[in-house]
């Protein structure tokens, strides 16, 4: 097994340019960039990225999230660091016992990405944002007389460091400087306005102190001196040749997949449209591309309760390449799967062809890029349409047919390697199977006693399901209310009806880069929640509280309509993670012998 996955590992060598964190063989290493890209050991690094938040998803998913974002092609994993979630109380903070269990189980995390194979980038904030209660900042912060939160004041500025050099201090083992997965961290998120102010020249001072020795980045806003500014959007190719003048690299840390609100239509970025945007910004220079979400998860319990004033569904960027049960999402995963296998295979000549760039302009709405690398390297062309229209590129003597919006990766021979295709529609994910058979779930009831609303109870056995299926419950015929399972708060739902207007994406549209799942217009946002493998027992206990607010589709509740059902990945994509599960099994146990 381990001469397995050191074939495996030797085969993706290259002495030139960093692919994935085995290369540096666990040994300490630096960080440092150009305006090409992030240097590892000074060597270029060309970093594919998704997202996962752990608080998002539990223990025993991530395995299998990390084994999937693998073996399509991703070598790094970015998270927030969610401080309301580790410090939930003023007395938490005051005994300095920062909760890192469950869901918060860091280490854990940050282990299994390493073994993973995958680097890290770690967005510590302490504001994330993240369409997550506070932003992340905690409730008890307006518990202390003369707090301002995100401002160069005290004792705001006391509190934040000592968040922030505590769990900076509990993830150092981590860091490259001593061989580990983080290469990078993230000081606040979105912040607004001008960078010359009081505030963002404290954060500055604040990365100096808090020591590191990583880069530091700052997200779609105001940027502190000797951070690097990253790019937050739909389409960062625009963004590139700015940044690399300035000695900086082009790094897209947010490729937005968005997320749903309760009683409008569910969303979906388009697979075409988000592939020509990932080739585009490599085309034109960019070296980290990440996506938010990779993987969306779900916001469960109590924490579900920023839905009640965002009305934002539990489940988050549910049409990300891995759905929010974390089953693949297609044809998404798999054509962006194919994109980012083509940028890997020409890694050496993406990282060794200078920035800036320069473009072809076959006509207004055309354009390409030809990457030739240096001496030895397979040149790789793009091709882009940004028209609205059918065209056609005549690239070199060959004619290539451009559907709108669209793009082409070619090779030396002009063969296709990879094409947008934004004809090919996007889907509702992986069908629901029954794991409880139909109609077997036998319910009481009883009023509430503050006549707010009727409790619900069944109970049924362990899922019949496979070892790898994800279990959900689907609460058609109840209106909305909270979802209890062997004694954990699973969820607030809400089946109202979604409807189909413009803009997709509601009060926070973030532009003209999502559309409707057409097929769910007119029906419930969410119907279906994703329930953890941690809360599932053998013989299991389910408590439904219904609201007696009823959205306006529902008449009357009816119980009988739910059902207990589950999603399996196809068994082609099973069995390709086999053998990375084996390699970060093999790499877990050798990092605990060491």
């Amino acid at each position: 097994r381990l001469l397995f996955c050191a074939m495996f590992a030797c085969a993706s060598a290259d002495p030139g340019v960093i692919r994935q964190l085995s290369d540096l063989d666990g040994k300490p290493y630096t960080v440092g960039y150009n305006s090409r890209s992030m240097l590892l050991n000074g060597r270029p690094v060309l970093l594919l990225s998704g997202s996962v938040h752990y608080v998002r998803s539990t223990p025993e998913m991530w395995p299998s999230i990390f084994a999937k974002m693998k073996a399509a092609g991703l070598n790094a994993v970015e998270s927030y660091v969610f401080w309301n979630y580790h410090v939930p109380t003023l007395d938490t903070y005051n005994n300095k016992t920062a909760d890192y269990t469950g869901r918060g189980n860091v280490t854990y995390f940050l282990d299994l990405a390493a073994a993973y194979d995958l680097f890290v980038i770690w967005r510590i904030g302490p504001y994330i944002c993240a369409e997550w209660p506070g932003g992340g900042m905690p409730s008890w912060l307006g518990q202390i007389p003369g707090m301002h939160p995100r401002s160069a004041t005290q004792p705001y500025q006391d509190v934040c460091f000592d968040w922030m050099h505590s769990h900076i201090e509990y993830v150092r083992p981590y860091f490259a400087e001593n061989g580990g997965p983080i290469i990078m961290t993230q000081m606040e998120n979105e912040l607004s306005g001008p960078s010359n102010t009081p505030y963002v020249d404290w954060l500055g001072e604040l990365a100096t102190q808090l020591k590191t020795n990583l880069p530091w980045i700052m997200c779609h806003g105001a940027h502190a001196n000797d951070t690097i500014e990253t790019c937050n959007g739909c389409d960062c190719t625009g963004f590139v040749d700015g940044i690399v003048v300035n000695g900086q690299p082009a790094m897209w840390t947010e490729d937005e997949q968005w997320f749903d609100r309760f009683s409008q239509g569910a969303s979906v970025r388009p697979t075409g449209n988000v592939g020509r945007a990932v080739a585009a910004f490599i085309a034109a220079g960019g070296s980290l591309h990440n996506f938010y979400m990779f993987h969306g998860g779900t916001m469960w319990g109590n924490w579900s309760t920023t839905v009640r004033r965002t009305r934002l569904t539990p489940s988050y960027a549910n049409t990300a390449n891995l759905a929010s049960d974390s089953t693949i999402y297609d044809p998404k995963y798999t054509t962006i799967a194919a994109l980012h296998h083509v940028l890997v295979n020409f890694t050496s000549t993406i990282l060794r062809t200078p920035v800036p760039i320069v473009r072809t302009s076959f006509s207004p709405t055309t354009w390409g890029v030809t990457l030739n690398g240096t001496s030895g390297d397979p040149p790789i062309s793009f091709l882009f349409n940004d028209g609205v229209n059918t065209t056609t590129i005549n690239f070199n003597g060959d004619v290539f047919e451009m559907a709108p919006e669209s793009s082409r990766i070619l090779d030396a021979a002009r063969n296709v390697l990879w094409y947008s295709d934004p004809g090919v529609p996007d889907g509702l994910g992986l069908p629901y199977l029954p794991a409880v058979p139909p109609g077997s779930l036998a319910w009481t009831s009883w009023s509430d006693n503050t006549n707010r609303g009727t409790w619900y109870r069944t109970t049924f056995p362990r899922p019949s399901m496979p070892p790898t299926g994800l279990m959900s419950v689907n609460l058609t015929g109840f209106g909305q209310g909270n979802m209890f399972l062997n004694g954990v708060h699973v969820t607030f739902f809400d089946l109202a009806y979604g409807e189909c207007f413009h803009p997709p994406g509601g009060m926070n549209n973030h532009g003209s880069c999502l559309t409707y799942l057409r097929q769910l217009c007119d029906k419930p946002t969410q119907s279906t929640y994703h329930v953890p493998p941690e809360w599932i027992a053998d013989q299991n206990e389910m408590l439904i509280f219904s609201s007696d607010t009823l959205p306006s589709n529902v008449t009357r509740v009816d119980p009988s309509l739910a059902s207990v059902v589950y999603r399996v990945d196809p068994p082609s994509l099973l069995r390709k993670l086999e053998p990375i599960h084996l390699c970060a099994q093999n790499r877990l146990r050798s990092s605990r012998k060491s």
